[in-house]
């Protein structure tokens, strides 16, 4: 399964500023069972990317910021939903605690399902058990280092700031 850590985080051991910095869709690490699950090209799967927007980041953990960047594609599990918003059509054996959201329902939920154009993603459905060990091994890990980074700034600043970064698509 996961052969990388599930983020990089970037800064000093103790951050000298209340500002965290999160960057949930900049991963680029592409699993070559993800890769054969699509029914895609690869190309295809980085739209779902904010690529390279972790570049605007860059030097922020030298000058003393908490920079939290995923490290897995968007396609393999997106860090900007919860653990419950998952397409009951895509996922086989379990029901999401949840109504589908207006985002599930688009095709884009903690596993995105399809994107507007090429639509569906994925040659076969994927088991509930290997969404779990997405989310155990790759999602809950890098929310954990958002919530102990966001109770380290509070405690050393009496405050903490949490910033998304992220990228919109270019407009035709």
């Amino acid at each position: 399964m996961p052969s990388l850590p599930p983020f990089i985080l970037s800064g000093p051991a103790q951050p000298l500023r209340a500002v965290i910095v999160s960057i949930p869709h900049a991963g680029r690490y592409y699993l070559p069972a993800l890769l054969g699950a699509a029914r895609v090209t690869g190309a295809v799967l980085q739209r779902l990317e904010d690529r390279y927007v972790d570049l605007l980041a860059k030097g922020l953990g030298s000058q003393g910021y908490r920079v939290i960047t995923a490290t897995y594609a968007r396609a393999w599990i997106d860090m900007n939903r919860a653990e419950d918003e998952w397409d009951s059509s895509l996922i086989v054996g379990g029901t999401p605690a949840h109504p589908v959201s207006s985002r599930v329902h688009g095709g884009l939920g903690i596993i995105p399902r399809r994107l507007s154009g090429p639509g569906e993603l994925w040659r076969h459905r994927f088991d509930h058990a290997d969404l779990a060990v997405r989310i155990e091994q790759v999602h809950r890990p890098y929310h954990a280092a958002i919530a102990g980074a966001l109770d380290e700034a509070i405690a050393n600043h009496g405050q903490a700031v949490l910033i998304d970064l992220h990228s919109m698509p270019g407009q035709p």
